[in-house]
């Protein structure tokens, strides 16, 4: 009888990464913290909407990893990112955010369900804590974030006033939860 060699798995892996790198033409969408390689690897099962144009898939709205796990800062950064998003047919964007905001409402409950511990550190702080903040939903949660690493830390909980987005109403609502 005649034996198969097994092929490692690492060897698999690389082969995969090689042949998406050299052949992979399709267009994902943005991406917090993952790479291009990640991306590119991620089954379509893992995107909002995937649309086809010109026989190239453009994959939108990534929030799932490899494995099928919803990624909760990749889901709040696609929603708040969701309006620079481009897209061949606007009714496929409006069944990526129906899709996209069923898991964030799943994911505000659990959040609420668990309430805020501590005061959240608005330097420090990642997407999921900002949104669980009073009227901080993942458009200005982004954009904190974006803030605090483009222009600069907040020195005081003030100064979160600078951000875009966030006035009086929205400060009073946060300032006994942050620090």
């Amino acid at each position: 009888m005649k034996q198969i060699r097994k092929i490692p798995s690492f060897w698999k892996l690389l082969s995969l990464c090689l042949l998406v790198f050299l052949f992979g033409s399709e267009k994902s969408g943005m991406c917090q913290g993952w790479n291009d390689m990640t991306i590119r690897l991620l089954p379509d099962s893992s995107f909002a909407v995937v649309e086809v144009k010109d026989g190239r898939k453009i994959r939108h709205c990534p929030h799932h990893d490899i494995n099928g796990k919803l990624d909760e800062e990749q889901l709040i950064y696609v929603l708040g990112t969701f309006d620079k998003e481009q897209w061949i047919d606007r009714k496929n964007a409006e069944i990526a955010r129906k899709h996209l905001y069923r898991h964030y409402d799943r994911l505000i409950t659990k959040l609420e369900e668990k309430g805020l511990s501590a005061p959240v550190d608005i330097n420090r702080a990642s997407l999921t804590e900002l949104v669980a903040l009073p009227q901080v939903g993942p458009v200005l949660a982004v954009k904190i974030v974006e803030y605090r690493e483009t222009v600069s830390s907040f020195e005081t909980i003030e100064q979160i006033k600078k951000v875009e987005g966030i006035g009086a109403a929205t400060f009073n609502a946060i300032k006994y939860y942050i620090k």
